[in-house]
């Protein structure tokens, strides 16, 4: 007897959408078949008329937890991520403190394994200043490492400690000591010297709009870097991703650099492909985030890169502040925190675009499921409706008609800082999460428990 059979629901894989019945025991699916060809089970979901995603794979998230707990923590976060389809995430190093060093990594993994609902990876940082780290946190499971090509942000340096390369010598130093893990570093791809100037323009000239802010980060900051990465990535032979993509040009810089053989990858968001600096104006320092939000044709053409696989994974950039410090100096951008709440978003925002036909099922569930574990190196049992992975699963059905999000039914801690999604109508809603087969989310309830979540290590990658 099988532990779950989920009938009758239309299965979405990179390579198509099929209606079959799928098994579960141990955790684990077990068998995809034709409607009615399954034995009994213990339990049956019956899914007619639904959707059965892979669980998302959110690569790209900021929690923190730790002594910024208050924004959010591992367990009101991943009640979060369970809300909105994400079975698997993968937490960026910056905190207090960041997870830099084999101690503070140590600290924070044990942190998550206490609190998480669903399944993590952990990141490590690789700067020039925890260069001698590096080796050690690839022999303790991290996922891969980050990078900022920019300064740590004024006022926040201890948690940046161990995460920024300010020069290219700097970042191929790194790239070469992260290459003998076999790990990718993933980059956050602005260069400062190109956003300083016209910040101060920008702030001189009396303008407090969102597109004001937007126009104080021109493309230029992040192609320059861009380039750079890739150029480093060359000389090195090191692993590399883009993070959070928001210029299509950086889309036609990265398939340049793949032409050559360079193993360089691109991650973009939901927001860049949901958003810009016209729909999302009236939010001000609540649509506050770097790299910018960019116009609306820049917007359509990432969406359109996007749907054709030319960007592979898919993080939410979930960076959670609290209402007061996002207005610490009222409706001022210039001096709030950047950053938005996402993780339970993601997947529901993107439907949108499914529904708006600009985007496909199949290229969605490759994009947020199959392609970040197959870069991760988790393929062997994330990301995919297949025998023998995981039965990490999400069931959505489509809404009659779209409903506006209602910020207080979020459950990230700083839900009141979501004002940039208050106008947006959703035309899907998640019905069910399983992780291991486990259900963690029903009908709009957490169902799951504090501390379930496994950290998910890279098979083999040491060199």
């Amino acid at each position: 007897m099988n532990d779950l059979n989920i009938i009758n629901g239309t299965l979405v894989r990179k390579e198509g959408c099929l209606r079959a019945d799928l098994a579960v025991n141990d955790g684990v699916i077990t068998q995809i078949v034709a409607p009615g060809e399954l034995g009994p089970a213990a339990e049956t979901l019956d899914a007619s008329g639904k959707l059965v995603f892979p669980g998302m794979i959110d690569t790209h998230v900021h929690i923190r937890g730790g002594a910024l707990d208050y924004r959010e923590d591992f367990f009101s976060g991943t009640v979060a991520a369970a809300s909105g389809g994400v079975t698997t995430f993968l937490e960026m190093p910056v905190g207090k403190p960041p997870a830099c060093t084999a101690e503070d990594f140590e600290s924070r993994r044990r942190e998550m394994e206490q609190l998480c609902a669903v399944d993590f990876c952990m990141y490590a940082g690789a700067g020039e200043d925890n260069i001698d780290q590096i080796q050690r946190l690839a022999s303790l499971g991290a996922i891969g490492y980050k990078t900022f090509l920019m300064p740590p942000v004024p006022g926040r340096e201890k948690e940046f400690y161990g995460l920024c390369c300010e020069s290219e010598e700097a970042l191929i130093a790194v790239m070469e000591r992260v290459k003998t893990t076999g790990l990718p570093i993933v980059c956050h791809s602005e260069l400062n010297e190109y956003v300083a100037e016209p910040t101060c323009r920008m702030m001189a000239s009396g303008r407090n709009d969102l597109e004001a802010f937007c126009e104080s980060r021109p493309d230029e900051a992040e192609l320059e870097a861009v380039k750079r990465v890739i150029r480093s990535a060359e000389k090195t032979g090191c692993k590399a991703s883009i993070c959070h993509v928001s210029l299509p040009e950086t889309v036609d810089l990265i398939a340049g650099g793949k032409a050559k053989g360079v193993d360089i990858h691109g991650e973009t968001c939901p927001q860049y492909l949901v958003y810009n600096y016209e729909n999302a104006g009236f939010a001000g320092p609540f649509a506050r985030m770097k790299p910018p939000l960019r116009s609306p044709e820049t917007s359509r053409r990432l969406l359109a890169d996007y749907g054709a696989g030319r960007l592979e994974i898919t993080g939410s950039d979930h960076a959670p502040y609290t209402y007061a410090e996002k207005t610490r100096n009222g409706d001022d951008i210039w001096h709030s925190f950047d950053g938005i709440p996402g993780l339970e978003l993601s997947l529901r925002l993107l439907l949108t675009k499914v529904e708006e036909g600009e985007l496909s099922y199949e290229a969605l569930a490759a994009n947020t499921a199959e392609n970040p574990a197959a870069f991760f190196g988790i393929d062997d049992r994330k990301g995919r409706l297949e025998a023998g992975r995981d039965a990490d699963l999400v069931i959505l059905e489509r809404l009659n008609e779209p409903e506006i999000i209602d910020l207080s039914r979020l459950f990230t801690k700083s839900s009141e800082s979501g004002v940039l999604y208050s106008r947006t109508r959703l035309t899907h809603r998640v019905v069910r999460t399983l992780v291991r087969g486990q259900t963690v989310f029903a009908d709009g309830q957490f169902t799951g428990s504090k501390g379930f979540g496994h950290m998910i290590k890279p098979e083999n990658k040491i060199i």
